[in-house]
């Protein structure tokens, strides 16, 4: 059965900008990610797409309204496991904290994050793409044929890793990494073939800076 999935990171936040930690926070777009969330389903408005899974944050969930803007009909589900990363008590601090704070303590990012009630990397990545996974096979059960799933930078740098490791293929001059999405960036993965990754063209030159994941 085919399975067209656009994967779409929400758009751009005053966080993004002020370079804080969101983790699982419940900020909002700006006007910028307002502007980047109708670009983008303008730019995918042909599409006609089936459903729509969200991560159940404000930022996702304005991101996928810019795309049902343009196909009120598409149904959506909201699934909190499609949340950013878990930061635990960082979440609001300056993104530099987890690099201060983890020298100041003579310990790693890693366990700075776990010690501050967070996800480790590894329970974040199986909670990810076992979300994906599920998404999946939810959609060939219902018979959807094309599906958006609408999330964080985070959950996308870890299905890329996932990609990887998963042998997927790869369109022609289409390159997967695992590196920081950009707002409102495009991945389209057609039966398991990545035709595009981290696509923002809709953007035009006005945004070129991905920012932080977090």
């Amino acid at each position: 059965m085919h399975l067209s999935i656009t994967l779409v990171r929400h758009g751009n936040t005053d966080a993004n900008n002020e370079h804080w930690i969101q983790g699982q926070l419940d900020t909002e777009l700006n006007k910028t990610g307002l502007d980047q969330a109708k670009r983008c389903g303008h730019r995918l408005k042909d599409e006609q797409y089936q459903h729509i899974y969200c991560s159940d944050l404000k930022r996702c969930q304005q991101t996928a309204e810019g795309i049902r803007s343009y196909q009120p009909n598409v149904s959506i589900e909201y699934d909190a496991d499609l949340r950013e990363r878990d930061c635990g008590e960082l979440s609001g601090q300056p993104l530099k904290c987890l690099h201060t704070e983890s020298s100041r303590q003579k310990i790693s990012v890693e366990e700075l994050i776990i010690a501050n009630g967070g996800e480790s990397v590894i329970k974040f990545g199986e909670r990810v793409v076992k979300a994906y996974e599920r998404i999946m096979k939810d959609a060939q059960e219902k018979g959807y044929e094309r599906i958006v799933i609408v999330t964080h930078g985070g959950p996308l740098r870890q299905l890329s890793t996932y990609w990887i490791e998963n042998d997927y293929k790869v369109s022609k001059d289409i390159h997967v990494r695992s590196i920081a999405h950009g707002n409102t960036a495009i991945t389209t993965i057609n039966n398991g073939l990545i035709v595009e990754f981290n696509s923002t063209s809709h953007l035009g030159k006005k945004y070129v800076a991905a920012p932080p994941t977090v």
